[in-house]
């Protein structure tokens, strides 16, 4: 059988005041979920960025080697002539974004384009799959909307919070992506709209995506976790499996994490 896969090794960057994230690695599969958790500044975001060639030109990209392996054709965005040519890394990168690796971001009312309608952004996404389609309301019902024909006229700005990251969803799916980044998408949210974002995410991880889903609240850990990853001073300091993995985390970060997690929720382990 073909392999699918996406795998980061080597991943550094550096900033004007030193190294931001060194040695990063993570590999993502289809139909699992891999947690990536870290406090405010640990390089979970910055990571997510190099996954889409996206790294601010104002830090250094010392080395990365990133592998998309789509049922055996394998994609090497960070050959070491585009890693000194940016113009070649946009190339290298652009047919990955959006088709093979998408992304939703924790202000996804942002991400979408404010002037077209709803509907008229997953259309887009449709033309650029290129398979015919044109009928953006399937797209929305299985993103979770229970009224796509009414979020279909919809201009961002008409949207909540919650409804905007179920259209990012929409725009994720009819581009096709294998792979979905999503960068906490459920920071702010009302608990009721969080849980409908996270069984968003598993009925995407039912249906054969492979997710990377970041996150600084490990009360929520549990209902996602196939792979967590523990990041800490731009390093990922532990790995572990599972529903369970939680219980098993032993690095200082971890529990300080969690220790955190607990004083904000009032909850006990």
């Amino acid at each position: 059988m073909r392999r699918t896969r996406l795998q980061l090794t080597d991943l550094r960057i550096e900033g004007p005041d030193g190294v931001l994230v060194d040695d990063a690695r993570l590999e993502l599969r289809p139909g699992e979920i891999t947690v990536l958790v870290g406090a405010s500044g640990s390089g979970k975001s910055l990571t997510t960025r190099a996954l889409l060639g996206l790294v601010d030109p104002a830090l250094r990209l010392v080395r990365a080697d990133l592998r998309v392996e789509i049922e055996g054709v394998e994609h090497h965005p960070y050959d070491r002539l585009s890693m000194a040519d940016s113009k070649q890394l946009e190339r290298n990168f652009q047919p990955l974004r959006g088709e093979i690796i998408g992304y939703l971001p924790q202000d996804a009312r942002g991400s979408l384009e404010p002037l077209w309608t709803i509907g008229r952004q997953v259309l887009e996404c449709l033309h650029l799959r290129g398979d015919g389609q044109t009928d953006p309301i399937p797209w929305l019902a299985r993103a979770g909307f229970k009224s796509p024909e009414r979020v279909s006229s919809l201009y961002p700005h008409e949207l909540s919070g919650g409804m905007a990251q179920r259209a990012s969803i929409a725009l994720a799916l009819a581009r096709g992506s294998r792979f979905l980044l999503a960068d906490e998408p459920t920071t702010g949210l009302d608990p009721t709209v969080q849980e409908g974002i996270i069984q968003e995410i598993l009925e995407l991880r039912d249906k054969g995506v492979g997710i990377l889903f970041i996150t600084h609240d490990l009360r929520i850990v549990p209902k996602l976790c196939n792979r967590l990853l523990v990041m800490h001073d731009g390093q990922i300091v532990e790995e572990a499996y599972g529903p369970q993995a939680i219980e098993l985390m032993q690095s200082k970060p971890a529990k300080a994490l969690w220790a955190a997690t607990q004083r904000i929720s009032g909850a006990t382990r």
